[in-house]
């Protein structure tokens, strides 16, 4: 089985690393890219690492055929898919959004943190939340897939299971997570500039960040009862979250552990690490991974866990990849190792 893939929005660094893990897929033909400030150039003058590809011409969407498309990946800004473009595509057509378009139940949600009007609220019920290792069976029969957040995805895939597990009584949690400035895409702003983030750290988003209802959805669809802050930084790398969380620890750090491996067993990209190893970033940058341990504090008082994404990769591209190589039924790690 060969798909025909298009990509809209190929020059943003998502695009582009999608772009490479698309190249290098056996099962995949990419036959069309899509930009407006890029359109009329060669793929190979943008990306010196694609093989298959690298012929391709960017070109503008509204002058393309989609009849032999079987699927969209679409890396456009927040707000443009839902506006401008999806309600012009063939139904038929499998979309994976690394947006946040169709992320969030609450229109009214969506409206606050992304400061913006939806109109395709319609269809969001198509939409299925791919968080691939917790909704694998969802999204193999979706055809539509609305992929996570960089900082949710890393969150959300070590708390889920403890929250699941009724005995261990989560019920407040604090969550510090740490990105590197690529989250932030390519849009020039001053405090993002090199002269401004190099040797420098520090918070933003504290009062209202547009990943804090994605994680508080999902944490409400298993116990309405819990409670988070989520305060994210930024650090002076290209790519790479830490999210540091912290638990009242009310049983033996072996029951949180427990749970974790068991609920992710045998999944490829979820490593767990054991003992007092601490992941770090640059143990996870350009691979699909997610690292995690978690540890009592000194106090004995508290759980934390420590967890680590590349945001281009499992917290983006990496993870759309994975989410069409379950929605095809291909092998799962298909071009991602």
């Amino acid at each position: 089985m060969s798909l025909n893939v298009c990509v809209f929005g190929v020059s943003g660094y998502t695009g582009s690393k999608l772009l490479y893990y698309l190249d290098k897929h056996k099962q995949i033909k990419i036959h069309g890219v899509f930009g407006n400030l890029t359109a009329g150039k060669k793929l190979e003058d943008l990306f010196k690492n694609l093989n298959k590809s690298n012929k391709i011409k960017i070109s503008k969407y509204e002058d393309f055929d989609f009849s032999k498309t079987d699927l969209i990946f679409s890396c456009l800004p927040n707000g443009k898919l839902q506006k401008e473009i999806i309600k012009n595509l063939d139904p038929k057509i499998s979309i994976i959004d690394l947006s946040g378009d169709f992320r969030l139940k609450s229109v009214s949600e969506y409206q606050k943190f992304y400061n913006m009007t939806h109109r395709s609220y319609s269809l969001k019920e198509k939409f299925c939340y791919g968080l691939s290792e917790v909704y694998r069976s969802k999204i193999n029969k979706s055809k539509f897939i609305s992929n996570p957040g960089c900082y949710p995805t890393s969150i959300l895939i070590p708390l889920i299971p403890l929250i699941k597990e009724k005995k261990l009584r989560i019920q407040d949690i604090i969550i510090d997570s740490k990105s590197g400035i690529s989250g932030a895409g390519k849009q020039p702003r001053i405090e993002n500039l090199f002269s401004e983030i190099s040797g420098n750290f520090f918070s933003y988003g504290i009062k209202s960040h547009k990943h804090y209802p994605e994680i508080d959805q999902e944490i409400r669809l298993i116990n309405r009862k819990v409670s988070f802050t989520f305060v994210p930084h930024v650090l002076p790398i290209i790519s790479g979250i830490q999210s540091t969380i912290y638990l009242e620890k009310k049983f033996d750090e072996k029951e949180y552990y427990k749970t974790i491996k068991n609920f992710y067993v045998d999944e490829p990209f979820i490593k767990i690490y054991s003992g007092n190893k601490i992941p770090q970033v640059k143990e996870v940058q350009n691979t699909n991974n997610l690292a995690v341990n978690l540890f009592s504090d000194y106090s004995k008082r508290k759980i934390v866990i420590v967890s680590c994404i590349d945001n281009l990769v499992k917290g983006a591209a990496g993870q759309a990849i994975q989410n069409m190589n379950i929605m095809f039924d291909f092998e799962e790690t298909e071009s991602l190792i």
